[in-house]
């Protein structure tokens, strides 16, 4: 009976919502005497030398690193510090990312935390805090970051189309939570040019950004879409070892929801980690055949303006009733010139039958086309590019005098997407993953 009562307390605690889901986060993992947690840091003025103190409300045994970033002391066993005198963080740099473990005496009941300082000033819990909780902006790896992740080696898994580069932070308000159905826009889609175009913040606010930790600094992975509020669909090899079916320790993972500007925080996003991942089950890592993942939330999305589910596709089934007709792809891949998109860009572009697309590079595309698959592009310029990897392609149908999106495709692999040189190639169809072709696989996943 103790040993139940114990484990309940422990998942209670866990269970419970961040105030600053921003800056911490319980991970869903813990053991009989310890939970493990994250915090992760931004700052709005320059920092030198970096302490973090973290209460709690009832004495812990140890508080560990799982990732070397500094000390960990206390005097009391309630309030942890931990110290780096060397750090410096600034405005411009990298968020950092600070895991950690609490070892507990189980007689004595299971510690949570209360509030959480930064040098002094309180960013989570408190009535007496002065600041605004810092927030997550995304941009690339320190280069001069050479000491490695502890918790696990993930070394040879996708290494992700980009990383992107620093740029100041904008602390954003808070969303407003709405309710609506799927695949609708409040803000107005603008009619596509044939090249693509940047999009505006909330356009397609189904489009995820799947980033890990790298150290103690997040690289960006892949696209992916939000299919309910706890569901987000991506690539399979997005989330796997390097041509493997190995999963990823989802621990390293964090999902942007509601992204719009790489450089910058923008002011609907919602960022969050992932609880489980589950990957096709006759996913072919050699052939990306069945390339398809759904990465379980740790906690249900909200929905506003800037974050909204899309639709599952709802049309019939066969390839051919959308064969000429023109999807919508979104993403943050390079252009054809080499440099990484600063905004959401999208594009619109026909599919075409599987015939066609095999007499078009006969030699690549015949490995990787199957009839879960379909090819899409004009061959001419616009193209789904390096980086955009896992993201959907959606179309529009009218319903009630209104317009809903569906998802019908996920971005599995171009010509460019298997060649390290080439960045992007626009002469080349692109190979999705049919999501109509999954439906069955994905509606029991996500309610299981």
């Amino acid at each position: 009976m103790w040993p139940l009562l114990l484990l309940f307390c422990i998942r209670y605690v866990l269970s419970q919502p961040s105030q600053c889901p921003d800056v911490f986060a319980y991970e869903t993992k813990s053991e009989r005497d310890r939970w493990y947690g994250r915090i992760t840091l931004v700052t709005p003025e320059t920092l030198n030398g970096v302490w973090v103190t973290i209460e709690l409300d009832s004495p812990a045994i140890l508080l560990g690193l799982q990732n070397w970033f500094g000390e960990s002391t206390t005097e009391n066993n309630l309030d942890f510090v931990i110290k780096n005198r060397n750090q410096v963080l600034r405005a411009t740099d990298d968020p950092l990312s600070i895991r950690f473990f609490v070892r507990f005496d189980p007689k004595e009941g299971v510690p949570s935390v209360v509030r959480i300082k930064l040098n002094g000033r309180v960013i989570c819990g408190g009535p007496d805090a002065t600041t605004p909780a810092p927030v997550l902006h995304i941009s690339n790896i320190r280069t001069k970051m050479t000491t490695p992740r502890q918790i696990t080696t993930e070394d040879d898994f996708f290494a992700g189309d980009f990383s992107p580069t620093r740029q100041p932070i904008v602390i954003p308000p808070k969303p407003q939570q709405t309710a609506e159905g799927c695949g609708t826009v409040k803000i107005e889609v603008r009619p596509l040019i044939t090249y693509g175009q940047s999009t505006t913040e909330g356009e397609w606010p189904w489009h995820a950004a799947l980033y890990r930790y790298k150290g103690a600094n997040m690289q960006y992975l892949c696209g992916g879409s939000l299919i309910s509020r706890n569901h987000v669909v991506t690539a399979a090899h997005c989330v796997t070892k390097s041509k493997t079916n190995i999963i990823i320790n989802q621990e390293l993972l964090l999902i942007y929801l509601g992204k719009y500007n790489l450089y910058k925080q923008d002011g609907g996003v919602q960022n969050m980690g992932v609880s489980k991942i589950s990957i096709h089950p006759q996913y072919n890592a050699s052939y990306l055949h069945n390339d398809l993942a759904i990465l379980h939330l740790e906690r249900p999305a909200e929905i506003t303006n800037f974050v909204r589910t899309v639709c599952l596709w709802e049309e019939e089934l066969e390839l051919s009733v959308i064969i000429n007709r023109l999807g919508t792809v979104v993403g943050w891949g390079f252009d054809e010139s080499g440099d990484v998109t600063e905004t959401l860009m999208q594009a619109k572009m026909p599919v075409v039958s599987t015939e066609t697309c095999i007499f078009s590079n006969r030699d690549f595309f015949s490995r990787f086309t199957s009839d879960k698959t379909y090819c899409a592009g004009f061959r001419n310029g616009t193209s789904a590019c390096t980086g955009d990897s896992g993201g959907g392609m959606v179309f529009s149908k009218q319903v009630g005098g209104g317009t809903v999106w569906q998802l019908r495709g996920v971005i599995s692999l171009s010509v460019a997407l298997q060649n390290e040189k080439v960045v992007c190639d626009t002469s080349n169809y692109i190979v999705f993953t049919d999501v109509a072709k999954h439906l069955d696989w994905i509606r029991s996943t996500i309610t299981s």
